[in-house]
């Protein structure tokens, strides 16, 4: 897989949007547009670190010096646990829900609806 696809597919994968990434990078839409279709394909290092850590990619992918392709599951993640995070909401539409209607809570709603499904779960059987 090419490092513009990998750009693309990891800020659709995160529900972010060109401007998001463009202003959290510190260049315009238009510039990651560009990463995304191939047009720029030489980035500067303080670019790259920051897409980094925006997309949760290693830079080594970013530089296209990590082989994503072919039979391969692309590493996008530091570590294992946000790996298995990741892959978990992939393939469960109750948990995307979930993450979906948190996005914008208050840290207070956040920790009650922790502390109730922390209880909830400690009520089922199967859970």
């Amino acid at each position: 897989m090419d490092v513009k696809d990998v750009l693309r597919n990891r800020r659709i994968e995160l529900g972010m949007t060109l401007k998001q990434v463009a202003d959290a990078v510190g260049v315009s839409e238009g510039t990651v547009s560009r990463w995304e279709s191939g047009d720029i394909d030489n980035m500067r290092r303080d670019r790259i670190a920051a897409l980094s850590k925006v997309l949760n990619l290693d830079p080594l992918i970013i530089m296209g010096m990590d082989d994503v392709g072919n039979n391969r599951q692309p590493n996008y993640y530091f570590d294992d646990a946000t790996a298995q995070a990741a892959q978990e909401l992939f393939d469960n539409s109750d948990l995307r829900a979930l993450l979906d209607a948190a996005r914008g809570n208050t840290a207070d709603n956040l920790k009650l609806a922790t502390e109730m499904l922390t209880r909830m779960k400690g009520t089922n059987p199967n859970g």
